[in-house]
């Protein structure tokens, strides 16, 4: 097991004792928000690498709940390339895993860490969230075991013109080489050849 890397650098039993979070502010009210706020801003990029590879292994992450980390690990990630960030929240109808606003893009942020492919059912609820906001909104899906074979067709088959997937290749990618960038890569690719899912590769990001 990798070690997460925190700013005091303790470590116990191959993970950091995670600190406390340092008095930032929650939204409506999320369960352990703050905390998990606290925790993820403590790490450097190598730290959220680390956590990314604990992530992977589909291991215990104990004290993160189940799911949390990888929500906290993109939006961090993110916001270390300078993003604005609007934390995981509850408004009235729904709970959000998270937005973002960086280079001219207002992104609204779906994390799925399951064992199984992400099913169709899922992308449609985004799908949902994101139209009832303005269509300069964008949704970002996320999900550490990919999508299902009947979700991608599916997917392929609906007009889904303000989604885009995003798999482990992907994220592997991305986290190394840039969040920013991989973002507009994909982007670019929806705006001129309609790919809403395109696989990140190395060399998209000469």
């Amino acid at each position: 097991m990798t070690v997460m890397e925190s700013r005091s650098g303790n470590v116990s039993g191959g993970l950091v004792n995670l600190p406390e979070s340092g008095g930032v502010a929650g939204r409506w009210g999320v369960e352990g928000e703050e905390k998990y706020i606290g925790w993820v801003r403590s790490m450097s990029r190598i730290g959220l690498l680390d956590l990314w590879e604990q992530v992977k292994t589909g291991r215990d992450l104990a004290p993160w709940p189940r799911g949390k980390a990888f929500e906290y690990l993109i939006l961090r990630a993110f916001e270390l390339e300078g993003a604005e960030v609007i934390w995981p929240y509850r408004g009235e109808w729904e709970q959000v895993d998270g937005a973002l606003y960086v280079d001219g893009l207002s992104c609204l942020v779906e994390c799925k860490h399951w064992r199984e492919p992400v099913g169709f059912g899922p992308i449609a609820k985004l799908k949902v969230r994101v139209d009832r906001r303005p269509p300069p909104v964008i949704g970002l899906f996320f999900s550490v075991s990919g999508f299902s074979v009947p979700a991608v067709d599916e997917f392929h088959a609906q007009p889904l013109r303000n989604l885009l997937l995003w798999e482990e290749s992907d994220v592997n990618l991305a986290l190394r080489l840039g969040m920013r960038s991989a973002l507009g890569i994909k982007w670019r690719k929806a705006v001129e050849e309609a790919v809403m899912d395109h696989e990140l590769k190395q060399e998209d990001f000469r």
